[in-house]
């Protein structure tokens, strides 16, 4: 199919006839419609190893290769052509001086996967690690404990921290981290409640004694903490 396509395209003479054949395809009558696609008259001008090597500059491997075209049903109308027979009508002196080197063509094609690797590096290089954690993290140096100074929340920071915070920036930074601490609060005593309600529920649909001193038994401590925070911010 593809071949065909090429072939078509490639050709001014044979694009005019595909488009004559077209049209005269489209108003011939019903009782005169012959039934074979109209696009299959049109040999293909490229083999498969060709196209190939035109999209990968590449080598297709030889050898007993099945070659697939379209066939119709008056197939005796257009008897098929040898593979030796479909070659480029140019003489072999033109096609080296058009065909570019294997080398280049690889180049130019593989300079996409090159160009996202390079900004991928580049971007991995420039990005810089958030200037504080709410957990201790070694690998990005978050080793030293630290608390706001409004709500007393604790986080980390690394060894460099007290160099480029202090005074409104400082503030600033503790502001955020309170918020993010009492949206991670707020989202963890939300599963402590579903996680205690889905054991009482349990325990009241089974009739179980132990399930039920589970749920009971199954202290909050994060909406503990949250009641501590509010708290605190009502008392400031």
């Amino acid at each position: 199919a593809i071949g065909n396509a090429f072939a078509v395209l490639s050709n001014p003479e044979k694009r005019l006839r595909y488009d004559e054949l077209g049209r005269d395809h489209e108003h011939v009558s019903a009782g005169q419609a012959r039934h074979y696609s109209y696009y299959t008259e049109f040999e293909a001008d490229i083999t498969p190893e060709e196209i190939f090597n035109v999209f990968f500059g590449g080598h297709f491997p030889t050898g007993n290769i099945h070659m697939f075209s379209n066939v119709a049903r008056d197939a005796h109308y257009y008897p098929r052509r040898h593979r030796a027979e479909r070659a480029w009508t140019q003489e072999p002196e033109e096609e080296e001086e058009h065909r570019p080197q294997n080398s280049y063509s690889a180049f130019i094609q593989l300079m996409p996967v090159f160009i996202i690797i390079i900004v991928s590096v580049i971007t991995q290089l420039m990005a810089t690690n958030p200037p504080y954690s709410l957990f201790y993290k070694s690998s990005i140096g978050h080793v030293v404990s630290r608390e706001t100074e409004n709500l007393q929340v604790p986080y980390y920071v690394d060894k460099n921290f007290e160099k480029n915070y202090q005074g409104a920036e400082l503030q600033e930074l503790e502001k955020t981290v309170e918020k993010d601490y009492i949206d991670y609060i707020q989202t963890s005593c939300w599963k402590e409640k579903q996680q205690k309600s889905d054991l009482s529920n349990l325990a009241k649909l089974y009739r179980d004694e132990r399930l039920k001193q589970k749920a009971e038994s199954l202290k909050l401590e994060h909406c503990e903490k949250l009641s501590s925070l509010i708290g605190m911010h009502k008392g400031g």
